[in-house]
Formats: structure tokens, C-alpha cells, sequence
């Protein structure tokens, strides 16, 4: 309760501080009109205007680079605070300055709430700054409410508050308000350290350690001493200018360090995580980050070491930053990555696009200013960077407005795509190529005002296109196709002499196309048109291949039935396929349905006997009765065990035929030797379901004609093989005669199961000799084709 009660009075002071800082800062904002003029002292101790800000009074008032300060306030420029320490004027009621005449002219600023405040300047100063801290505080709050227990959480709150009262207090400094200018020295230079901490936390849960904590500490230091420097400076006098200007590089010089560690690690660990399933994280942070930071390194810290200049205003580039606690906020709260793939591949595609018409746009420009007028190259860097921004955007945006307003305002323009859907349902049903061609045929009629929609075969050894008639176009459009066959696709959309085709299908040296007709309205075929029609095309061959491999599938099916040798393996494989989802359906028939009904049934009968006092007569019906039920429900779980043995892959085949040999011995009144080494389980589903059936069979058989006392069964893995060897002490048969006798004991199953699997089966028996059987089975089955050059292999029956 204590922890909870000094937990809720420091929020409760760090916001109040907050506010009141904000409050104070927004005091100053309003009451100062922004000036923006930047001196610089010359050898005569003269202070001229070095710089002016776009958004400045200075710019409005017709002050000119080169002027000189002459008097602030009605005292000498030399004398001015502001001057001397941060080489601007700021805050000031007038200025006298003198050009190039020597003409001495006074400059005066309203000062005070109703001052000379333009509305780019609110706009910029204190509209958008306030807006975003109202959305970093909103994040915030968020954040807090939900993950307060959260160190990483925590830690992103003080990252977006950073940031926020950061760009809300440069307005402030820009106007030489010592607590602006103290927030700002105080506060930036810790936004990266803030960031650095962050991701150490959030990536503890992956056990990932971003950066040493030893590293964060030595670089908390070295930023802490160096804005300790520039504050001193700013808040006495003991320090001379010369130091502090010095100092403020390496100020400067701290927060690109600070970034260039950020990006570094992030670059990193992307590289280093690359390949594992974080590679998407690091991908948006380092993208992020780059994005956020990168505009305002390379516009304003990177010129500042240079001189006193900036490439672009912060005004335009701090709100890049926003990107960051956005990113990093989603990253929290989400338990989803957003696709950030896409999100770069736009990104690229965009800005290479816009390189073109933003350097034409800064041509153009060029050409219209006056010859007279002469921009700085800094200028036209700025002109460049600005257009080439908006037109990035502008593409951004025009794919965001197609994707949610085009449809609801141009639904003609989204026919095809209806189409499309349309056509994809229509196909599904199609189980002819017949029914194929009917519904392409409808559905281009729809759309097109075609002049003719036929179905055209190319014939590429009898060098002859059906059905063509004698018309002049039929007669040009087949020599045509006759010429081009060669290198016609399949689902490609080919010009010809009078209208389009669509090639929809390839069987060897025959091609399916698709005649669609000049329009009627005799217009050409525009971009939208060819690009649906080249779908149709792709999405009909893919039926079409289908439809062909099941007409080819079928046709070889039916020449294998009416082939007099034996059936070739894949067939056989097919068949026993087919047999045994037969059988696990019947087995879960009975056993979900007959089962469970004597179940029910039993249990019914059951608790009559007990709930109502019945004769002894009775109650001895009623036994042999129940009885009778057990004996019904113990046959359906047999039953049910034989047509779909339970767990076979799971338990092994050894274990299998345990289990079988067990009930078998259990049933039958002969002996079982069993010899098996173990197997290392390479077989597949469909070897040991064979095995297992061939078991079953000889078992059967011994106990129904042979007649055995001892049944011996020997089941071995060699190289690449299965031995197994079954032998009984039976009545035996003679072989020569074995054939006639299949039909009935189901030796003949156990021969064509071998042959499925390609294995070698060999019995051996006398009369009175009993019955021995030799299988050898191949681990690995070949793979065989049809004549079609179809794969024959259990894919096919899967």
C-alpha cells in the first residue's frame, strides 16, 4: 500500500511539473512573437545578420542578410543579452539595423498576447507542437494504464515524453527563453540513452541484449558532463563565448553520436538475427528509426558542425521523430508485426518514382525565377528535398484513396474484378472441359462487346488450326496462330489479326485457344481489358491442366483394366488405397453408431434390473439377454479393430503384429512362434497397413483350412528390404493346382498386396506338408509412369 501511495504522489508531482512547464512555455510562445534573426560578430565588432528564419517577423519586416545591429531596445547591440550569448535577437521591442546605404532604419515588434504572430507561425510553433504532445500524452497515459508493472513500458513513457517536451520547448528556445533553451540541452541529448534502455528491457523477454548497460552508463556520463557544460553557460557568466561555441559543437557532435550507436546496433542485430524469427523486429526498428532520425541529422546537426546554417527548418524535419514512439508503442501494445516488407517495397518503389518529376519541378522553378534573383545552393537543396517529399506523399496517398474511394466512385472500373470473383466460383464447378468453355465464354460475352468468341485448336505436327472455316479472317487468324505456335504460353494474350487469343491449355504438340473477336464498337482493347483477360486466361489453364490430368488419369485407369497381363503396381496401390478408407469409414460408423446404440442399450437394460424386483425366471432371460449384448458389443470392437487396426503407425509394425497374434491365440486353439528383430519405423503408413493385412490373411487362413498346430512367422529389415517368412504344420495344398484355389482362401489378396508394393512372393507346399510363404519387399517403391508421362506414384491416391 506505501509502494502504491509513493508510486501515485510521483506521478502526480511529474505531472504537475509537466503541466506547469507546458503552461509556462506556452506563456512564452505567445507572448513573444518569433523574430529569427541569427548575427554573427565581424572584425569590426559589428553584429550582422548571418541567418533569417522562414517563419520569422525579420522575413515580414524587410530585414536583409548583410544588415547590421546597430541598437536593440535603444541600446547598443553590444550590450544585448541575447546577442552575446546566443547570437540571435530575440524578444526584443525594436531594433535599429543599417544596409548597405548606411541608412539607419528602426524595426519594431508588438510584443504581448495580441503580437505579431503570423498564422504559419502558430501553426508551426505552437499548434502542431501542442497537438503532438497531446498524442505523446495520450500514448502515454495509455501505456501506463495498461502495462504500469512493465519496466520496458515505463521506459517508452519517459522515451515519449522526452520527445515531446523536447519539440514542444524549441519554439521556446528558438526565442532565447532560458528554460526552453535548458529544457533543451538538458532533455535531447537523453533521448537516445532513453531508447537505448527501452530496447534492452522490451528484448530481455527474447533473452537478447541489445547494448552493454556499462556502455549506456559511460555514454549517460559523457552526455550529462557535456550538457552540464552548455548549461552553465547559459544560466552565468563565467564562461567566455568562444567556449561555449566550442561546447555546443560537441553538444551537437553527442546527439549524432547518440544516434549513430542506435542505428549501428540496430544494424547489428539485424544482420545478426537475419535468419532467425526476429528478423522482422530488428526490419522495423531500424526502419523506423532511420526514418525518424535520419531527416533531422542530416538537414540540421550534421550543417550545424559546419557553421550556422541549416539545410530545412527542425520545423519540417522534428516531426519525422513522431514516427519512433508510434512504432515503438505498436510494438508494445500489438501481439502482430506489420508487414514491413510491403510497407519497404513501397517505400522504394515510391521514391524512385518521385526522383524524376522532383528534379523537373526544381528545373522548372530554376527556369522561372528572375535571372536577378540569386538562391543560395542551400536554397535549392531545400526546393528539391520539399518537392521531393510531397510527391513521395502524394503517391502514398493516391494508392490509399484508390484502395478505399475508387471502387465506391468509379464502380464501373471494378467490373473486372467482379468478374474475376465471379469467374473463380463458376470454375469450381466445372468437372468438363466442355462446361470450361461455356463458362469463359459467358463470362467474356458479359463484359466485351466482342464480335466473336470461339474455341481454335493448334495442331502443331499436322500443322492444322480447328475449326476454320473458308472467311478471310478465320483463313489469316490460322496462318497466323500456325506461325507463332512455337512460342505461344500458356495463359498468355496474343494479338491477332483480327482481335486477341487467349492460349488456355498445352497437351503435347496441340494448343487450346481462345478466339475472341475485334469489338464490335471498333475500339481497341485498352490496359484494363488485356490485364483481365490475361487473368481469365491464367486462372481457365490452370482448370484446363487439372481437367487434363484427371481425363488422362482416367484414361489410363480404364487401359490398365483391359490389359491381360497383371496389373502394374501403382494400380493395385490405388485399389488397396481406396479399400482401406473404406474401411476406417465403416469402422467409425460402427463404432460411432451401432456401438454406442448396444451401449446405451445395455446400460438401459441394466438399470432396469436393478431400479424394478423381477422374477428369478425373468431375471435368467434377462441375464442371457445381457449376455447376448456384451457378446454383440464385444464382436462390433473387434470388428472395428480388423477393419482399422487402432494406433498401427504409432505402435510399429512389431507391436502390431503382437497385438494380432495375441487376440488371434486368444480365439484359436493354435501356437504362435513370433521372430521379429527390431525396426528402425522407416516404413510408411501403406507398408505396414499392407503387412499388417498379409498377417491377418495368413492368420485367417490357418485357422480356417489348414488345419495348423504351429504357425511360425519371421519378420527381418534388411538392406533396403523387408524379409518375412510365414510357415505352419497344416494340411497343406499343391501348388500347381494353387491358382483354382485362390478366389476362396484369399491367397490371391496377399499376392496382389505384394505386387502393389513391388515385392517377390513365394509359396511353397505339399499335400500334408503344411503351407510356406516367402515375401520380399522393397523399403524405398520406385517411382513408375504412365504412358502420358504421368507420375504414377501415391500422390496420386493419397
Amino acid at each position: 500500500m506505501k509502494l502504491l501511495r509513493s508510486r501515485k504522489l510521483l506521478v502526480f508531482l511529474f505531472l504537475s511539473g509537466l503541466f506547469a512547464l507546458v503552461g509556462y512555455l506556452t506563456v512564452v510562445i505567445i507572448s513573444d512573437p518569433f523574430i529569427g534573426i541569427v548575427t554573427v560578430k565581424n572584425s569590426q565588432g559589428e553584429y550582422l545578420v548571418e541567418s533569417l528564419e522562414p517563419a520569422g517577423q525579420a522575413v515580414l519586416k524587410g530585414i536583409q542578410l548583410g544588415d547590421i545591429i546597430d541598437e536593440v531596445n535603444g541600446k547598443p547591440a553590444r550590450q544585448n543579452v541575447n546577442i552575446i550569448k546566443f547570437s540571435s535577437v530575440e524578444r526584443v521591442d525594436s531594433i535599429v539595423v543599417s544596409g548597405n546605404t548606411s541608412e539607419q532604419r528602426t524595426v519594431t515588434f508588438n510584443r504581448g498576447w495580441n503580437g505579431d504572430h503570423t498564422g504559419l507561425e502558430l501553426l508551426i510553433q505552437l499548434y502542431i507542437p501542442w497537438a503532438s504532445l497531446l498524442l505523446f500524452l495520450g500514448l502515454s497515459t495509455f501505456l501506463y494504464r495498461k502495462r504500469k508493472n512493465d519496466s520496458s513500458a515505463i521506459m517508452l513513457i519517459l522515451f515519449f515524453l522526452a520527445i515531446g517536451i523536447s519539440y514542444f520547448s524549441s519554439a521556446a528556445a528558438y526565442r532565447n527563453d532560458l528554460v526552453g533553451v535548458t529544457v533543451m540541452y538538458a532533455v535531447i541529448p537523453f533521448v537516445a540513452i532513453l531508447f537505448l534502455l527501452f530496447m534492452n528491457m522490451y528484448l530481455r523477454r527474447y533473452s537478447i541484449i541489445f547494448i552493454s548497460p556499462k556502455l549506456i552508463w559511460w555514454l549517460a556520463v559523457a552526455f550529462s558532463v557535456v550538457s552540464l557544460f552548455c548549461l552553465v553557460y547559459i544560466w552565468t557568466n563565467f564562461m567566455p563565448e568562444k567556449v561555449f561555441l566550442n561546447a555546443r559543437m560537441v553538444y551537437h557532435a553527442t546527439l549524432i553520436v547518440g544516434n549513430f550507436i542506435c542505428v549501428y546496433q540496430l544494424f547489428r542485430k539485424f544482420f545478426y538475427y537475419r535468419s532467425s524469427r526476429f528478423n522482422s523486429l530488428f526490419k522495423i526498428t531500424l526502419s523506423s528509426h532511420l526514418v525518424a532520425f535520419t531527416p533531422f541529422t542530416t538537414m540540421n546537426l550534421l550543417p550545424l558542425l559546419g557553421g550556422n546554417i541549416q539545410i530545412l527548418p527542425a520545423a519540417f524535419t522534428a516531426p519525422f521523430l513522431f514516427v519512433l514512439p508510434i512504432v515503438y508503442f505498436y510494438l508494445l501494445t500489438s501481439n502482430q508485426l506489420f508487414d514491413v516488407d510491403f510497407i519497404l517495397t513501397r517505400f522504394k518503389y515510391y521514391t524512385l518514382l518521385s526522383l524524376l518529376p522532383a528534379l523537373i519541378v526544381t528545373l522548372t522553378i530554376a527556369g522561372i525565377v528572375s535571372v536577378d534573383t540569386v538562391f543560395s545552393w542551400v536554397r535549392w537543396l531545400q526546393i528539391f528535398i520539399v518537392s521531393y517529399v510531397v510527391m513521395t506523399l502524394f503517391l502514398y496517398s493516391k494508392e490509399q484513396i484508390d484502395h478505399k474511394f475508387r471502387p465506391k466512385l468509379f464502380k464501373a472500373m471494378y467490373s473486372y474484378q467482379d468478374s474475376l470473383d465471379r469467374f473463380s466460383r463458376k470454375i469450381a464447378r466445372v468437372m468438363k472441359r466442355d462446361d470450361l468453355e461455356m463458362v469463359l465464354k459467358e463470362e467474356i460475352g458479359a463484359l466485351l462487346p466482342a464480335s466473336r468468341i470461339d474455341f481454335l485448336i493448334v495442331d502443331q505436327i499436322e500443322a492444322v488450326v480447328k475449326p476454320v472455316g473458308e472467311q478471310d479472317d478465320e483463313q489469316s487468324t490460322a496462318i497466323f496462330l500456325l506461325q507463332v505456335s512455337d512460342s505461344l504460353q500458356v495463359g498468355e494474350v496474343v494479338e491477332l489479326p483480327h482481335g486477341l487469343g487467349l492460349v488456355i491449355g498445352c497437351q503435347k504438340s496441340k494448343q487450346y485457344i481462345v478466339w475472341i473477336g475485334s469489338k464490335t464498337n471498333h475500339t481497341r482493347f485498352n490496359s484494363d481489358e488485356l490485364r483481365w483477360l490475361k487473368t481469365l486466361a491464367n486462372y481457365a489453364s490452370i482448370v484446363f491442366e487439372n481437367l487434363y490430368l484427371i481425363e488422362s488419369l482416367i484414361e489410363d485407369l480404364e487401359s490398365e483394366v483391359k490389359k491381360e497381363q497383371a496389373t502394374t503396381p501403382w494400380i493395385l496401390r490405388l485399389l488397396f488405397c481406396l479399400s482401406e478408407n473404406e474401411r476406417r469409414k465403416l469402422a467409425a460408423d460402427l463404432h460411432d453408431s451401432a456401438l454406442q446404440d448396444q451401449l446405451l442399450w445395455y446400460r438401459r437394460l441394466e438399470a432396469l434390473m436393478l431400479d424394478h424386483p423381477i422374477t428369478e425366471k425373468l431375471e435368467v432371460e434377462l441375464d442371457e439377454i445381457k449376455e447376448g449384448l456384451l457378446d454383440v458389443i464385444h464382436q462390433i470392437r473387434e470388428t472395428c479393430n480388423e477393419l482399422r487396426p487402432p494406433l498401427l503407425k504409432e505402435m510399429g509394425i512389431v507391436e502390431a503384429l503382437e497385438s494380432i497374434i495375441e487376440h488371434t491365440q486368444m480365439r484359436n486353439n493354435f501356437a504362435v512362434d513370433f521372430r521379429a528383430k527390431p525396426f528402425d519405423n522407416l516404413l510408411n503408413e501403406e507398408q505396414i497397413t499392407a503387412i499388417y493385412r498379409i498377417v491377418q490373411e495368413l492368420l485367417r487362413n490357418a485357422d480356417k483350412h489348414a488345419r495348423a498346430n504351429l504357425v511360425t512367422l519371421e519378420l527381418e529389415q534388411r538392406t533396403n528390404m523387408v524379409y518375412f517368412h510365414y510357415k505352419d504344420d497344416g494340411v497343406g495344398m499343391d501348388v500347381d493346382y494353387m491358382e483354382a484355389s485362390f478366389e476362396h482362401m484369399g491367397l490371391s489378396g496377399i499376392k496382389e498386396r505384394v505386387a502393389s508394393l513391388e515385392g517377390e512372393i513365394t509359396f511353397r507346399s505339399k499335400r500334408g506338408k503344411g503351407l510356406e510363404v516367402i515375401i520380399i519387399l522393397p523399403q524405398n517403391m520406385t517411382t513408375g509412369r504412365s504412358e502420358r508421362g504421368l507420375l504414377r506414384d501415391s500422390y496420386l491416391i493419397s
